[in-house]
């Protein structure tokens, strides 16, 4: 399984950074829309295994946020895309009222899948159109993994102290410390390689608060994961699980970035 997950990371890893750093908007656009679907298929087949038509409908209204995301590069757009989704899932749920066993829990399932990870992908394409967007991207990129990495292998070595045991029975106290202190590394990493042009005391605090932040999106996937009674929310990456497992902790991560960004109006930048 190890072997696995670092075979997986290795081959995947140098791809999409090349893409990012080569390919410019459109591989963005085209990376964001993939991953986001992948996540909408994953999500739904937990949550209506035996509905594909309702699967098929939320995976579309799903994309619809990170598609006007890319398209017309505005946080009004986002805001609208999201809206649709409440809207289209009121109205899927009162047609299909009598066929839900549980019609409002139905209608809180149809709307989060499609708002959660719709809204999250739509805001870190965001992020790409912004001043120094790619370089961001990058840093956010670099940030979530060294917390990510961290934190698996700290709380391997020496994790005793369960964080949430009733959520994942795998994440350590220590991991978690281990985790932050790895993401202060990875934007000392970051700040060294090629972003000196932001301000590294302002980056390191960012980092710690990214990596804080997407410990709690593991854990919020967790939670999805143990009510629908799955392990992994897919198989498609060896060692990894689905791409969901794989992008949970960027999904809430990557917003709080470019919120941060937005309300800073370019207070990370030197001179």
């Amino acid at each position: 399984m190890h072997r696995q997950r670092v075979l997986t990371a290795l081959i995947l890893l140098p791809l999409v950074l090349s893409g990012l750093l080569w390919g410019g908007h459109t591989f963005f656009a085209a990376l964001i829309l993939l991953v986001s679907l992948l996540c909408l298929f994953e999500y739904y087949q937990m949550a209506f295994p035996s509905r594909p038509l309702i699967c098929a409908i939320g995976i579309i209204m799903g994309l619809v946020t990170p598609a006007l995301a890319v398209y017309f590069r505005q946080e009004s757009h986002v805001l609208f895309g999201t809206f649709l989704v409440f809207f289209f899932s009121a109205l899927v749920t009162l047609f299909a009222y009598s066929s839900f066993k549980s019609p409002l829990a139905s209608l809180m399932s149809l709307v989060f899948g499609a708002a959660y990870i719709g809204l999250c992908s739509g805001l870190i394409a965001l992020i790409r159109y912004m001043p120094y967007g790619r370089e961001w991207i990058f840093f956010l990129l670099i940030v979530v993994f060294a917390a990510d990495t961290g934190a698996y292998y700290i709380g391997k070595a020496v994790g005793k102290r369960k964080l949430c045991p009733s959520i994942s029975k795998g994440k350590t106290v220590e991991g978690a410390v281990g985790g932050l202190f790895f993401s202060a590394l990875g934007a000392v990493f970051s700040w060294a390689l090629f972003f000196n042009f932001f301000d590294l005391r302002l980056l390191v605090p960012l980092a710690v608060l990214l990596a804080l932040v997407s410990q709690v999106g593991d854990l919020v996937e967790s939670i999805i994961k143990r009510a629908y009674g799955h392990k992994d929310s897919g198989s498609l990456l060896p060692g990894h699980g689905g791409v969901f497992d794989r992008v949970d902790a960027l999904l809430l991560a990557g917003p709080v970035l470019f919120w941060v960004l937005y309300f800073s109006e370019g207070n990370f930048y030197m001179g």
